[in-house]
Parts: structure tokens; sequence; C-alpha cells
């Protein structure tokens, strides 16, 4: 699968078990870069459709078979009134002839058997991957192919030729110029055109070119009907069958080189070229188009998103001023009269500051009146520490004097002893 590019694959998936939808969608997201899920096949139609009018189809749909209010089949049928082409897998648990029938007529790519094998599943997905990214780049060749043509039927004379040289095949251009309908020439030499003052010799040398599966390239003059002379530059080749061997028949692509037909052609290549640039444009426009579009979408769900912070805010605005309220009646004195009577919030507001400025003013002389009394008792505390730090040495020096009084009173004592014993 490396040489597939799969990275615009779009993928439809319908199944009815929730658990196996999931997994399963898993595995195809890893795979695939847009997988778009249904729980149904109600559902899966309804997706089908909304992608198939925006012109937005699916390169492949996975479908259970087996399933309520619409089943696989009847799924699969309405898909094919709108798209004959894209690809269908079925998944299954069981195998019915009758089944297989009706999804064979109705171009079904294959099944997948239940318990799915993710193997297998990959390999079946790898061929069919293949298919439809080839298939694609067919349609992809092919229009491109068809565009050139449209380009090439504009700007230059083409006839197509068998062996023998009998007109097969002539493009508009070569219709009006030449002045032959379609009918006379079909059928006819191609020598119908030929200008009679062309040596022979001339197209002697160009059917020997092309016999020997050449390209011939040159100017030359031919006739139209009414006998009037037109000058082409012309290529002519050999178109050879499928063993790139024998030729099958000649093509010609002739350009006219007179001034007016030089005119007319550059005059078709402004047209194209002007008609590039518009699609070009409109191109451009219309992916302007889906980003403003995606915009407006962002731009709606922000609005709403706006209207539901707005309508919570005004509930909340609401709540506040009936908080605020309850309090000024709780707590504020004023005059009910005339705020009932003037109803002026801004009064209100007013009245509210000014009481929280008094209040705050009187808080802070409280609080001032706090500190001086809180200075003031720190003073009296200072004062009593240190009027018992003095009580306390007072009362150590009289425990000391006492002391120094009992030892004066026991000296004197035992001297007054002393003094009556050398009395005897």
């Amino acid at each position: 699968m490396n040489e597939i590019d799969t990275s615009t694959f779009r993928i439809l998936y319908i199944e009815d078990e929730e658990l196996a939808r999931e997994k399963f969608g898993k595995f195809l997201h890893r795979r695939f870069s847009e997988v778009i899920l249904a729980a149904n096949g109600v559902e899966g139609f309804m997706k089908f459709q909304e992608y198939f009018m925006r012109n937005e189809k699916f390169d492949l749909i996975i479908s259970d078979i087996n399933m309520p209010k619409m089943d696989g089949l009847e799924l699969l049928e309405g898909i094919r009134e709108y798209d004959k082409e894209v690809p269908v897998i079925f998944i299954t648990a069981r195998s019915e002839s009758e089944q297989m029938l009706r999804a064979i007529n109705l171009h079904v790519e294959g099944y997948i058997l239940k318990p799915i094998d993710f193997d297998v599943v990959n390999n079946k997905l790898d061929m069919v991957c293949k298919d439809i990214f080839y298939k694609k780049m067919f349609n992809k060749q092919e229009q491109e192919m068809k565009t050139y043509r449209d380009i090439l039927d504009q700007e230059a004379l083409v006839s197509k030729t068998d062996l023998k040289g009998k007109i097969t095949f002539v493009n508009d251009g070569f219709c009006e110029v030449s002045g032959y309908s379609r009918e006379e020439l079909i059928g006819s030499h191609h020598n119908i055109v030929r200008h009679p003052s062309v040596p022979k010799e001339f197209f002697e040398e160009m059917w020997k070119t092309i016999k020997d599966g050449k390209v011939w390239s040159g100017t030359h003059k031919n006739q139209s009907k009414n006998g009037e002379t037109y000058y082409v530059s012309s290529k002519i080749f050999p178109v050879f069958e499928l063993d790139n061997k024998n030729i099958k028949e000649y093509m010609a692509v002739r350009f006219l080189v007179t001034e007016a037909e030089t005119q007319k052609r550059e005059s078709h290549k402004n047209y194209l070229s002007q008609i590039t640039n518009f699609k070009m444009a409109l191109n451009t426009v219309n992916k302007e188009k889906e980003v403003l579009l995606k915009q407006l979408k962002d731009v709606d769900v922000n609005i709403a998103s706006l209207n539901e912070k707005y309508q919570n805010s005004e509930k909340r605005r609401k709540e506040l001023m009936a908080q605020l309220e309850a309090y000024e009646k709780s707590h504020l004195e004023y005059n009910k009269k005339e705020l009932m009577t003037q109803k002026d919030k801004t009064k209100q507001f007013e009245e509210i500051y000014n009481s929280y400025n008094n209040l705050k003013t009187k808080f802070n002389k409280i609080e001032k009146e706090l500190k001086e009394k809180d200075r003031l008792y720190q003073n009296k505390v200072q004062e009593v520490d240190d009027y018992i730090t003095r009580e306390l040495k007072l009362n150590k020096r009289i425990v000391d004097l006492k002391d120094l009084v009992t030892n004066l009173q026991k000296e004197n004592q035992q001297v007054i002893k002393n003094k009556s014993m050398l009395s005897f």
C-alpha cells in the first residue's frame, strides 16, 4: 500500500453494535484520514445523503448487513439510487445465498466475516483501495484528456483517416473551415480538401513518412467547398494497434495560419485563459466562502456562549442587588421614604460609601485609642514589674538585716555570758 495515497479517502462505516463500531472504527482511523461512523442503516443512509448533496462523495462504504431499522441490503439499494459506483463491503456473521445474490446484483466489493480477522481485513482493504485509487487516477486523467480535447477542438482542425486515406472522423473546426458538413466528409477521401496547385510529390512524401510510422509536419494550402484557399500548419501521425507494431489509422491536427485565423486562435486562447482564471477565482471565492461560513459558525457559537454568560451575569447581578438591599435594610440608617420615592441607587451606593467611611474613621479612632491604652497598659505593667523588683530587693535586704541582728544578738549574749563567768 506504500504506493497508494489514501490520505484523501473518505470512509463511511455503519455498525449497530457499539463495542464493535468503536473497535473497528479505531482500526479504520489508523488507515484513513476521514472516517464517518453511523449506528444503524437509517443513520448511515442519512449521512450518505448529506455528503452526497454537498458533492463530498464517500470513497468506500463498510456496513454490517444485519441491522435494525434498515439492514445493509436495504441501505445499499437506497445508495445505488444515487451512486452506482461507490464500493461497498459488507460485514456479516453468517453467509446466506439469497443475501449474497442480492448483494452481487448491487455490485458489492466483498464480505468481511465475523469475528473480524484484522489481517484478512487489511488485505481486502489493500485490494479495494488500490482499485479505488487507480479508478480515481483514471477519472482524473480522463477529465484532463477531455479538457485537452475540448481545447484542441476550439483551437485546431482535427481529422482521422483509415489506412487508405478515407475520412473516419472530423471535428467541428474542420467542418467550419472546409465548408463541408460532417456527413459529406465522413467516408470521403481526404483529398476532398486538397488544393489543386499543391504538387503531387508533396503528398507522396507525406504519405511515405506516416506509413513508415513517423510524424509528418508541414505547412500547405487547402481548398474549401466554395473554392476559397486557406493555409494550415499540420502534424499528421500514425495511430498503432495495441501491439504497437501495426498502424490502424492516421490522425491529423492542423492550425490555420492566415492572419485573421491567427487572431481568432489568439482570441480563443484569451477566452480559455479567462475561463481558467475565472474558475481559479471562483475556487478561491468558494474556499473563502467556506472559511467565512466556518467563522460565522464560530461567531454564532461565541454569541450563544456570551448570551449564556450574560444571562448568568444578570442572574448574579440580581442576586447581589437583593443581598445589597437586604444588607441596607439590616445595617444602614437612611431615609426610607426618600429612597423609596427616588429609587436612586446611586445615592444608596453613596450613602453606603459614606457609612463605610464613617465606620472606617470610627474604627481608626478606636484603633488609635486602643493603641494608646495598650501603651499606657504596657507602661503600667512596666511600673508594676519595677515595683515588684524593688520590693524583692527590699525583702531580701530586710532578711539580710534580720540575720545580721540575730547574729549580733547571739554575739552580745555570748559576750554577756563570758563577762559573767569572768566575774566569778
